[in-house]
């Protein structure tokens, strides 16, 4: 788990500068359009001078609101972006990461949460990483039977643990969908978003 801390860590403080560079991308497209929208106010302004000033301010009151929902929009889209980058990133290192330090990771959640008798269905890319051996040594360690399917998994990364009763889903994007869950307002506040 100090590895994924790690990882975690790492990810979080490129993702962090990452982040600034698109809230300051995103804080000057909300300037951009404030000022193309109070130009465009200002014009109609002076057109409409002969009308109901009434009229003219009801008009540039509606447009700036208008430009300030479209410029929190467009903040709002920068922010949800980041945080996809962060958990994509997260995910892309877990992927990456060395047979020695992917497997460790995959043996730490088969020692937690596999049952004996479990069936691993590997993913296909894991194919020659998570091999009947590893499997074996693996159950050995964690005191239960467990067996390599020869079934491969339609997904990126991770195992399913198949028994009689159910599916355990451990693949790599419902680690990084469960690690979202938990530390998603941690990340925001980590961010500064």
């Amino acid at each position: 788990m100090i590895g994924q801390q790690k990882i975690i860590d790492d990810i979080l403080s490129s993702a962090k500068s990452t982040a600034a560079a698109m809230i300051e991308e995103a804080t000057a497209e909300q300037e951009e359009r404030l000022s193309d929208i109070r130009a465009e106010l200002e014009n109609s302004q002076a057109e409409s001078l002969a009308k109901a000033q009434a009229e003219a301010d009801s008009v540039y009151t509606g447009m700036v609101k208008l430009g300030d929902l479209e410029a929190n929009k467009a903040l709002l889209r920068a922010k949800q972006q980041c945080l996809s980058a962060v958990y994509d990133g997260v995910k892309q290192k877990i992927l990456a990461a060395p047979d020695a330090e992917y497997l460790k990771i995959l043996q730490t959640l088969i020692a937690k949460y596999a049952e004996n008798g479990d069936e691993i269905i590997a993913a296909k890319r894991d194919s020659k990483r998570v091999t009947e051996s590893w499997v074996k040594k693996v159950g050995t360690a964690a005191k239960r039977k467990l067996a390599l399917s020869k079934e491969t998994g339609d997904f990126e990364g991770g195992i399913v643990l198949r028994n009689g009763k159910f599916d355990r889903d451990l693949t790599v994007d419902a680690i990084v969908g469960e690690l979202k869950e938990r530390t998603v307002s941690d990340v925001i506040a980590k961010l500064g978003l």
